[in-house]
């Protein structure tokens, strides 16, 4: 069995299925030696409806990778999809123990008076925001295995949910963890490209594409 895995899963709109096979299908010619873990409705992780609980289902598919054995686990939303080799992306979780790409945005715009207390964080500073559509962990590292902790502690805690208007639930609360460890990563995208299928790909690093479903 590898010990990498690329997890996603799609609640039961034909929209995110259809997502998850499309991921599914670029990943055969791009995932050599790395399984992929493809659910389907968050019945299947156990978690919480998202209606109930917004992107709770995220935290339990990954734990239900880590429960199988995998160590070195790659996120992907069901708008994702590989148009090279996911290897490299790999080697980075590995190296760094973790992967994340910025969003373009800042933490404060979307984070909700909540979660900014939470995490003691002032509304005022300027926090980049990770981009939780891709979210790479390597569980045999020390910082790995506390970056997802505290993620799933953030859900427990009902930290994922908040309005849409002010609040990226997941995304936000990721994006405070990280800044309160004081790791880095890319402010803009680097791998990851959004893009249309038939949009031409922009540089050599792309790995992946992402587009709404």
């Amino acid at each position: 069995m590898s010990k990498r895995a690329v997890v996603s899963l799609a609640t039961k709109n034909s929209r995110y299925v259809d997502g998850l096979a499309r991921l599914s299908n670029s990943l055969r010619d791009n995932a050599d030696g790395i399984d992929f873990l493809g659910f389907i409705h968050e019945a299947a992780v156990g978690s919480p409806l998202h209606a109930d609980n917004n992107y709770a289902f995220k935290v339990y598919a990954i734990q239900k990778a880590i429960d199988a054995g995998y160590t070195q686990i790659l996120w992907l939303d069901c708008s994702v999809y590989a148009v090279a080799p996911v290897q490299p992306i790999f080697d980075l979780i590995e190296a760094q123990g973790y992967w994340f790409e910025g969003a373009g945005c800042w933490l404060n715009d979307w984070c909700n008076d909540e979660t900014l207390s939470f995490y003691e964080i002032d509304s005022n500073s300027q926090v980049p925001m990770i981009q939780s559509g891709f979210m790479g962990f390597n569980f045999d590292s020390y910082l790995g295995k506390l970056l997802f902790t505290n993620l799933k502690l953030a859900e427990s805690a009902g930290l994922f949910n908040g309005s849409w208007d002010n609040h990226r639930h997941d995304q936000s609360c990721m994006s405070a963890i990280i800044h309160n460890y004081g790791e880095r990563f890319s402010h803009q995208p680097e791998y990851v490209q959004y893009a249309g299928i038939y949009d031409q790909i922009l540089n050599e690093k792309i790995i992946f594409k992402c587009m709404g479903l």
